[in-house]
Order: C-alpha cells, then structure tokens, then sequence
C-alpha cells in the first residue's frame, strides 16, 4: 500500500514538473531575468538547469529562443563562438540593448559622476597621473557600432581590448618573472593600488597581454584613441598647427603608432565615434558629419574607454547612430 501511495506522488509530481518545467514556461521565464538571474536559476533547480537528453538544459533552450528573437542589426553583431553558451549569448544581447556604462574603472584616482555613464577624476588627488574606465560588459564582436562621448578637457576617448583588467596584487609574480621592470612597476603601485594607468604605458604591455584571448582575432592593435590637446596643455609656444584633436593608436608588435591632427572639430561639442568591424574600421564624426576614418585592418573584439588625466576632468558616454543608419 505504502510503494502505491510514493507510485502515486511521484507519478503526480512529474506531471506538475512536466507543466511547470518546459520550454515554454522557461522561455517566458527568460524574458523576465538577466543572464546572471538565469544563471542561477539553472544553479537552484535542477530541473532548469540539468542537461536533457535529447538537447541543452531548460534555461540554455530559453536563452537560445530569446536571442531567435533578436532583431537582424542585433544577430549581426552577436555571431556565436564555437562552444559559447546560449545563456553568455542573451547576456552579450541584454548589454547590446542597455545604455552604455563604464564598469571597469582602472586606477585609485577616478570615480563614477551622476551615473555609471560618466567617469571624472577625484578631486584634490595632488597630481595629474591618469585613470582609466572601461565600457567592459558592452563588448563589441562584429557589426557597426557607434556612441557619443562628451568631455570636459584633454581626455582619451577610444577603443581598446575587453576584459583586461589591473590588480596591483599581481605585480608580486609579475615582477619575479619580468625583473628589469621591477623599478617601472613599483612607480605605479602606492599602498596595494595602481595609482596610474592608461594604455599607453608601455610598462603595462606584457603584463595586458596575459589578458589576451583568441576572441581577440590576429590584430595586434590593442588601443585607438582620439585626444584633444590645447595651448592650456602644453608650453606657451605650442605650434597653433598641433592644436585640436589627436589620433594615436598602439600595437603589441610596433609599439605607439605616429599619430596625426584631425582638424576643424568644436572642442565644445561631443565627439562620436563608430567601430565598425564589418569593415574593420575605426572613424570620428561630429554633429552628424563624418570626418575621417581613424584607423583600418581592426579585427577581434573590443570596447569603449575613456581616461582622464586633471582634476574636475570628466567624460560621458551614450550610444548613438550615424546618419546614414
């Protein structure tokens, strides 16, 4: 009588598992969580996150049917790596619809400003060494992508390799392996901090590139940026003709390449920027007007930066469009 009754209560909790535990559920489920939320309802149930017989677990089909409905622009700049899971898929997607933030702020001296869209320089830090954010979450794979960048003064603005990150308590085995840089390193650490970093410092490169994945492609260009240097910047008999906006980029294999003016952009009005990895391209624009095209031959994945370099400095980001999109 007792197997009968546990018959009976199995037989009918497999049939409230079966309706509430199947690919539609999980899909409109979906549609309500973030990646990280799907995650870890896989995690606490068992029943969403265990692998099927007959295909990927409940939540990865949901992902997968989330990201089916992705618009044609959104699919073209989200292919899928080999291996990569729908869920990692949906959240590149989710990022791809959010405003643009920089998460990723890299030295002691910079903070956010009225909202993680805006980074500025901490006041009163007693010196001009620069701070660094990163759009990291928002990482651009392949498509068009565009977004307008209001600063202050002299900042960078630009492109540069995701998911690097700079842990001060690296340098420890970092300086073992790489002894020659150890006087370098210890001039920007201060009390467990980096207490300066921009990717131009040279000093960093090896230590970056242990960041280095495939889903960087072949292109060693590791960094584009746009910067805009004034007579306030530099000695009082600056060159007129070197006043205005920069372009600079840097290569794993060359180091610093030359950069060049870029003339007649208002130094008042946001600049706006497209990656466009269709065609491996890097361009400036202002106003709705297109100015030149920065850089060519880019490949892989990148993101959004900014660094900051004075006090009261700050720049803002917010995704945009050209005028012919």
């Amino acid at each position: 009588m007792a197997r009968t009754r546990n018959a009976a209560k199995r037989q009918k909790l497999q049939k409230v598992e079966a309706a509430l535990f199947n690919p539609d559920v999980a899909f409109l489920l979906a549609a309500l969580l973030d990646a990280r939320d799907l995650c870890r309802a896989s995690l606490t149930c068992k029943a969403l996150g265990a692998k099927r017989d007959h295909g990927p677990s409940l939540v990865e089909e949901a992902a997968r049917r989330q990201f089916e409905c992705a618009s044609v622009w959104e699919r073209s700049c989200l292919p899928k790596y080999d291996g990569e899971g729908w869920i990692e898929l949906y959240h590149h997607l989710l990022m791809l619809r959010s405003e643009l933030t920089f998460d990723r702020l890299l030295a002691r001296n910079i903070r956010h400003g009225a909202d993680a869209s805006t980074v500025t320089r901490k006041t009163n830090s007693g010196s001009s060494a620069s701070a660094t954010a990163l759009c990291s979450n928002h990482v651009m794979r392949a498509g068009r992508h565009f977004a307008h960048f209001t600063a202050t003064r002299s900042e960078m603005i630009g492109v540069i390799r995701p998911n690097i990150q700079v842990n001060a308590s690296d340098f420890d085995e970092y300086v073992e392996l790489n002894g020659t840089l150890a006087h370098l390193i210890g001039s920007y650490r201060s009390q467990g901090e980096v207490t300066e970093f921009t990717p131009g410092i040279q000093e960093f490169w090896r230590y970056l590139m242990s960041y280095r994945t495939a889903r960087w492609s072949d292109s060693n260009v590791h960094c584009c940026y746009c910067i805009f240097v004034g007579t306030e910047d530099e000695d009082e008999d600056e060159d007129e003709d070197e006043v205005g906006h920069h372009f600079c980029c840097f290569d794993w294999a060359s180091g610093p390449v030359p950069g060049r003016m870029i003339g007649n952009l208002n130094q008042s009005l946001p600049i706006g920027l497209l990656l466009d990895l269709n065609e491996g391209s890097l361009s400036i624009y202002q106003d709705g007007r297109r100015f030149a095209t920065l850089k060519d031959g880019l490949s892989g994945e990148y993101c959004w930066y900014g660094t900051v370099w004075h006090d009261h400095e700050s720049i803002s980001i917010r995704r945009g469009s050209t005028s012919d999109e």
